[in-house]
């Protein structure tokens, strides 16, 4: 068998690109400690290994590392699971824990050569459909490990990972009612919503069933239908409390959170969030009970809000992709011993969602925000690409996007209490046909909104079920959300690629950001106290260090998947309390 010199190339681009990231980020999260070097930085490792690399501090105190520019004893550094062993000891690595970061390690770098053989530029990246551009992006821009995906296979992933670019049938299933929940908005029913995603078949399915009243019918994943139904559930299968309906005709694609997956063959259909009890970065990507069954009525009582104010409907016209109906099963054993790790909870159920295709009118395009500081081979960038297009000023494009994204995600966090889990993933642009920015868009409710842990009167409207379900912070913390998906989590990054792109001073960014920050406590003078209790003018933030947290991996089998908020370690300057000195935000 001939080898192909294009897999080696592309695994080791892959390999470099977490290297220098890895560099960055963990030197970011102080786990690693270079020191000056000439006209760059040296990183000393037990037994005498040397890594140098040129980098620039920027906001937050973090490193953006010059890529291509990172050695290993004088040789170009391309491997991380090589860094990873030298820096075991600094990283606190041992014995078992070693062995399964350099495995997620390994898949992730695996995953990336995969993402590069089919790179497209920005160009064609933005000429995609959102869901076909969800296979090519990049994951998590902070977490190293950011697509290990702990249990797939090869086999798994070249069927089911976003960058396989392939499309598969769901397998159905109908679950007694026993020990099944369905849950939708006050528009639909579940007879409608089946009606409207399956058509019909819908009645082949039932005439599966001898008594099809008694049965709730859910899309499983064909990974999980495999690994966790047929192990986990075989006696439900053999006593038929869990009956195997088949394959939908419909073809699903996934993104990039390898549980959510598009309609394909019918984009008007909505979205399907499945349980896939595969571990990628942080979390077990199951489905739990309560936030499943809770989606629904977060859904209506956002929307509800959104829809009585002004600022959220009309001026910015926040999009809120709701998920609208959902299902969770309990295991009829497992589901009742509450000792168990959260990931045995959290097996089989679904959530629909409303598809970014029904928000998008003739002549808009739906951007997702992870693919905005995406570069293609030819070295181009999304953001700048989109900027150029439209012909506008990069400042005042920048500042127009800034408006759009931050002004409604203060407004929710201060005028309603209501924390959304803003990262690239969940944030959508919605741009014209030249680039212009036009709104934003936002998902994923049912694990990703927060409240505040006082009591405001619009939690009166929240049906009880959500509101038990929904986590309580202190403002700070809520806050936090915004310090660490948008500002530390996105904004960051952009301001390195317009530096390098088009010259943009990075100060620049932070000083838009001041500026629509400010204006919205000044045009709201009636929300200034729970503004300072959020302190966003806070001259220091606490560091969140998502790589701290995943390398230590004492989380993986806890009993409750949000018993901690965030790893934290240290704090770093806020840009918003005042632009550095030396211009670096």
């Amino acid at each position: 068998m001939s080898h192909d010199p294009g897999t080696a190339r592309r695994w080791r681009s892959a390999g470099a690109l977490v290297v220098h990231k890895m560099l960055g980020e963990l030197s970011y999260e102080g786990l690693l400690e270079p020191v000056p070097d000439g006209d760059g930085w040296l990183l000393e490792l037990p037994g005498g290994v040397a890594y140098r690399f040129r980098a620039r501090r920027g906001a937050f105190e973090s490193w953006h590392v010059e890529p291509g520019s990172a050695t290993r004893d004088g040789e170009a550094a391309v491997d991380p699971r090589r860094l990873v062993v030298d820096a075991r000891e600094r990283l606190g690595l041992t014995g078992l824990r070693l062995a399964d970061v350099l495995s997620e390690l390994t898949a992730t770098v695996a995953n990336e050569a995969a993402r590069l053989e089919h790179a497209p530029t920005a160009a064609e990246l933005l000429a995609m459909d959102y869901n076909t551009a969800d296979g090519h992006l990049t994951g998590h821009p902070r977490l190293v490990l950011n697509k290990g995906r702990v249990g797939f296979s090869a086999t798994d992933r070249a069927n089911y990972a976003p960058e396989a670019g392939r499309e598969f049938p769901l397998r159905w299933f109908a679950v007694h009612r026993d020990h099944a929940s369905f849950r939708c908005v006050a528009e639909l029913t579940e007879e409608r919503l089946l009606s409207e995603e399956l058509g019909d078949q819908l009645g082949e399915f039932r005439a599966r069933l001898s008594d099809p009243d008694d049965f709730v019918l859910v899309p499983v994943h064909p990974w999980q239908a495999d690994e966790i139904l047929g192990t986990l559930y075989a006696g439900e299968l053999a006593e038929g409390v869990l009956v195997p309906l088949g394959e939908s005709r419909d073809r699903y694609r996934p993104h990039q959170t390898i549980r959510t997956l598009a309609n394909a063959s019918r984009p008007d259909r909505r979205d399907v969030k499945t349980a896939v009890s595969v571990r990628n970065t942080l979390v077990y990507r199951g489905l739990a009970q309560a936030a499943t069954l809770a989606a629904p009525a977060v859904t209506t009582w956002l929307r509800e809000l959104s829809a009585a104010d002004p600022l959220l409907s009309e001026r910015y016209r926040f999009e809120l992709l709701g998920e609208v109906a959902s299902v969770s099963v309990r295991h009829p054993l497992l589901g009742h011993l509450d000792e168990l790790p959260y990931r045995f909870h959290e097996t089989l159920g679904a959530l629909w969602r409303e598809p970014v295709r029904a928000r998008i009118a003739s002549g808009e395009r739906a951007v997702s925000f992870a693919a905005l500081p995406y570069r293609g081979p030819d070295g181009e960038a999304v953001l700048v690409r989109l900027i150029q297009l439209s012909g506008m000023d990069a400042q005042a494009w920048l500042h127009r996007l800034l408006d759009l994204l931050l002004t409604p995600l203060l407004h929710w966090l201060l005028s309603y209490g209501v924390g959304f889990c803003p990262h690239g993933q969940n944030l959508i642009l919605v741009t014209d046909e030249r680039g212009t920015p036009l709104r934003v868009a936002i998902k994923d409710f049912a694990q990703g909104v927060d409240l505040l842990d006082e009591e405001l009167p619009e939690y009166a409207s929240l049906a009880p079920e959500a509101n038990a379900d929904m986590l309580r912070w202190p403002g700070h913390l809520l806050a936090q959300s915004l310090f660490s998906s948008v500002f530390a989590g996105q904004l960051r990054f952009w301001a390195e690629v317009l530096l390098d792109d088009l010259g943009l001073p990075r100060a620049r960014l932070w000083e838009t950001v001041r500026e629509v920050v400010g204006r919205y406590r000044d045009e709201h003078p009636e929300l200034a106290a729970r503004f300072d209790s959020c302190r966003l003018f806070a001259p220091d933030v606490e560091r969140v260090t998502l790589n701290r947290e995943h390398l230590a991996g004492q989380g993986f089998d806890k009993v409750n998947r949000d018993d901690e908020f965030d790893v934290r370690y240290g704090r770093a300057a806020n840009p918003l309390a005042g632009p550095a000195p030396d211009g670096s935000w």
